[in-house]
């Protein structure tokens, strides 16, 4: 049986937290051995899988883009997130995304419940959504007041943790990008796994399918969807 509530005291402790966060990419047809690799080593499964949806936020240059591209030590990264089918009626919460050299952290805020209605609907959604923020809460609105609708993404994801290790493992799959700009879409074949610590753990990577990289689903996305998917 899967320890929800676990879960739940786990990522409220994460928030306003900086930690590592380390990705890599694994083949679809490796995934039931790597699973049951991690189990094998004291893993465990916390929460039921489900579905991330993301609203990426960015300037008119797209900064966070190219910032990520350039390897910048000190960036934010903007999105608003909401978990099952894209177009649910569903709370929408704006996370902030600080990066600090190696380590991360995120703030977040609840904005309100609201309906995405379909993809050609998305920038008037965030209308919607940053209007309901600036009456919620004005600091966080002013960081985003400039910032327009970039990408849309949605995946599966399976969460696991080690409980004498201290660190969790997430499972990304599925992947779909959508961008509102060129209305281009993008598939991910490859599985994306995050291993998340806190910075005083060590985490030794002894699992030899594990690929480590610097994906980023955004960049990821955006440039498969604006370009090339050579580009990245």
């Amino acid at each position: 049986m899967l320890n929800q509530n676990y879960m739940g005291t786990y990522m409220e402790r994460q928030v306003n937290k900086y930690r590592y966060e380390r990705k890599f990419l694994i083949e679809k047809n490796k995934l039931s051995s790597f699973i049951g690799a991690i189990i094998s080593k004291g893993f465990f499964e916390i929460h039921n899988e489900r579905r991330i949806n993301n609203i990426y936020l960015d300037n008119i240059l797209s900064d966070s883009v190219y910032e990520n591209i350039e390897g910048l030590s000190n960036r934010n990264k903007y999105r608003i997130r909401w978990y099952g089918g894209e177009f649910d009626f569903a709370e929408k919460v704006l996370e902030i995304k600080i990066k600090n050299e190696f380590l991360n952290k995120k703030e977040k805020i609840n904005i309100s419940k609201a309906k995405l209605d379909d993809l050609t609907e998305i920038n008037n959604h965030v209308v919607h959504l940053k209007n309901n923020l600036s009456t919620k809460n004005k600091s966080f609105y002013l960081k985003i007041f400039n910032l327009h609708p970039s990408l849309l993404n949605s995946y599966s994801r399976r969460y696991f943790y080690c409980s004498f290790l201290n660190i969790r493992l997430t499972l990304d799959y599925n992947l779909k990008f959508y961008s509102p700009v060129t209305k281009a879409q993008y598939h991910e074949k490859k599985i994306i796994i995050e291993v998340k610590y806190d910075k005083d753990i060590e985490f030794v990577n002894d699992f030899p399918d594990l690929q480590l990289s610097r994906y980023s689903k955004y960049v990821k996305g955006y440039l498969s969807t604006y370009f090339s998917s050579n580009v990245y």
